[in-house]
């Protein structure tokens, strides 16, 4: 797993595909009621991005070689990285419940709010700031993955939230992708597929 950032590029552009993927088992008894086992608590999403354009200036810093060369240090779908998807979300959160004090628990996994379906963060790159029943507090620490874990367990029934920025954990779906030169200094990517990573 890495945690390099996928660059922020000026040619992406609309439409942007998120499509949430879950896993469900039908059945029908005899009598034909259906039954329905739900396998995954929270999904996973394929995401399908366009570029309209990226600049080519001969240039290292320039679109093309910026993606170009971030696809190819992942070695196309070979590892994840993190990925904020810039055009449909914010990636914040603000005072978001991740957790109640049991008393005994001390890791956490930060989450985060879609239209009221709560789900874990996996992807973080600055501390976040951590509250119990409201006061800030410090005494934690944190990682990429966005696993809290707390120097003693919080108390019975303490409520902690937290606000921050937040990244998808991603890899590339394909090992192939079709760069295409339309003019001197411009290239396009009619369709970039990524699959966020459950962890």
């Amino acid at each position: 797993m890495s945690d390099l950032i996928f660059p922020n590029l000026r040619g992406l552009t609309y439409p942007i595909g998120k499509t949430p993927n879950w896993s469900t088992i039908t059945q029908r008894s005899m009598t034909g009621i259906p039954k329905f086992f739900q396998q995954y608590t929270y999904p996973y999403y394929t995401l399908k991005l366009q570029f309209e354009y990226l600049s080519d200036d001969n240039d290292q810093s320039d679109d093309i070689h910026s993606l170009m060369g971030f696809y190819n240090r992942n070695g196309g779908a070979g590892q994840d990285f993190l990925f904020a998807d810039s055009l449909f979300e914010n990636n914040t959160v603000n005072n978001q419940l991740f957790g109640v004090g049991d008393g005994i628990t001390t890791q956490f996994r930060l989450t985060k709010n879609f239209g009221g379906f709560i789900e874990p963060v996996f992807g973080l790159v600055a501390a976040p700031v951590i509250t119990k029943n409201g006061l800030t507090t410090s005494s934690f620490t944190w990682d990429t993955h966005a696993l809290i874990t707390f120097a003693t367990a919080p108390a019975i029934g303490a409520q902690l939230k937290w606000s921050g920025y937040w990244y998808y954990r991603c890899h590339f779906k394909n090992d192939t992708s079709d760069f295409e030169q339309i003019f001197s200094g411009i290239w396009d990517l009619q369709e970039l597929d990524l699959e966020s990573v459950k962890i």
